[in-house]
């Protein structure tokens, strides 16, 4: 996917009114745009780094990509940025429809002894097809 310029000022105006889904402690980095989509920032946190030679925005798109070759249901990249500030990139992308599994387990009712065992066999299916997803949580899985 070829990488485009976002200005700070495009930037802005497409995080307007979005929801922030995710922080840390140098900020906002996932929000949930208006139409539905997703931005997700990266940034590189140390001036020596692998993400100089591969950002991790790139192997967000490239693992997205994998799943996909594989027929594991994931998002759909839209869009792929370089921010102004040195070290940012930044992916635009439609998720998956659904709930995430920490909305559904938010829910009364929910059973983690009934459902654990789909957990289980997700992870399995994905281990299996040779994914070792480290940033697997429950606010990813749809």
């Amino acid at each position: 996917m070829q990488c485009s310029r976002l200005p700070q000022a495009a930037l802005n105006q497409m995080i307007e009114g979005a929801k922030i889904l995710e922080a840390d402690s140098y900020g906002a980095k996932v929000y949930l745009l208006q139409d539905g989509n997703i931005v997700k920032l990266f940034r590189r946190k140390r001036l020596l780094s692998s993400a100089l030679l591969r950002p991790y925005s790139k192997r967000f798109i490239d693992n997205a990509a994998q799943l996909e070759k594989l027929g594991i249901p994931t998002l759909k990249v839209l869009a792929f940025y370089r921010l102004d500030k040195p070290g940012m990139t930044a992916v635009l992308y439609r998720p998956l429809p659904g709930e995430t599994l920490r909305q559904i387990a938010e829910k009364n009712g929910f059973d983690w002894t009934e459902n654990l065992p789909k957990l289980i066999e997700l992870i399995r299916r994905l281990h299996a097809a040779g994914i070792y997803f480290r940033s697997l949580h429950l606010g990813n899985i749809v």
